[in-house]
Order: structure tokens, then sequence, then C-alpha cells
């Protein structure tokens, strides 16, 4: 069998299950997933406040936050009020129990990070740190990620017009 070299993104992707796995663990000792300590800091530091402001952050379905906000709520971390300028929006919020679960989730993050870098010198992770930016920002820019597709059939998608609009310009031009 031929020599396959091993691919940056596969590295990449090893490297990301092997960090999960021993965050799951590490945070799973507070009693928090890694998704649901990522919306306490995305709701904390204000980048999202409902549910599709989340889902769009996370890359995941909006139906998929109900799930993975649920046992936030649950614990009492979380609370959804109606947007006071729009009702059908449900702002989520940090109670004083979710930031003080936040704080032992970051708490365990930090310790799990620390143990999984503290072979690496501040050199060696200031270029780990420039390269993965740069290739996020590279790879959110291609014509192949999810959000620039996305936004790519929405703009691309002609508006629909209702048969009974269809049905009134037909009677107003036969009027004319």
């Amino acid at each position: 069998m031929a020599d396959i070299p091993i691919s940056t993104v596969y590295s990449l992707k090893r490297a990301e299950l092997a960090v999960r796995g021993c965050a799951e663990v590490a945070l799973g000792a507070v009693d928090l997933t890694p998704s649901q300590y990522f919306i306490l800091f995305l709701v904390k530091c204000g980048k999202a406040t409902s549910s599709a402001e989340l889902a769009r952050s996370m890359g995941v379905l909006p139906q998929s936050m109900t799930e993975l906000i649920a046992p936030l709520e649950k614990k009492g971390a979380i609370v959804r009020r109606p947007d006071p300028g729009n009702n059908r929006i449900l702002r989520i919020e940090v109670t004083p129990a979710g930031d003080e679960l936040f704080a032992k989730g970051t708490a365990a993050a930090l310790q799990i990070e620390k143990e999984l870098l503290e072979d690496f010198d501040r050199r060696e992770l200031a270029t780990v740190n420039r390269f993965l930016g740069a290739l996020t920002a590279k790879a959110e820019a291609h014509s192949f990620h999810p959000k620039l597709r996305r936004l790519t059939k929405v703009a691309a998608k002609p508006k629909t017009v209702h048969a009974g609009t269809k049905a009134r310009i037909r009677r107003s031009v036969r009027r004319s």
C-alpha cells in the first residue's frame, strides 16, 4: 500500500476531536457540555442573545438550539424573555446561577487548555493562533462555507409572488 500523505486539514480535525474529548470531560465535571459552555460565553459577551443568533454563531440549525438551550434553562442558568422591540424574539440572559456555572466552566476550560499547551512556548502558540485565524478567515470566505452559500442562495432567490397577489395584478391590468 502506498504511503498516503497526512493532510493539514486531517491533522486539524484529529486535534479538534482530541481537544474536544478532553474539554467534554473537564466541563462535564462542572455539569456542562462544550456547547452549553459556548452558549453561556456567547450570551455573556453579547455576541448572540437569541436562538437564531446562537444557531448562526454555532453553525447549527435554529431548531437544534432548543435542545441545546433547554438544559441550561432547566438548571436555571439562563432565562428567555421577549425582546421589547419584537415580541416574537426571545432574548436569552444569563442568570446569577448561570454566572456561577460559567465561572466554574471557565476555570475548567482554562485548566485543560493550560495542561494541553504546557509544552509549547509563546512563539509557537502565537504562530498556531496566527495560522488558525488566517485559516478560519479563508474558510469563511470560501464559496463552500455554509454561511456564504446560504447568503448566496438568499440573494439569488427570486421573490415569490403569492397567487392572491397575481390575481389582483391581473384584475387591475384588465381594468386599465
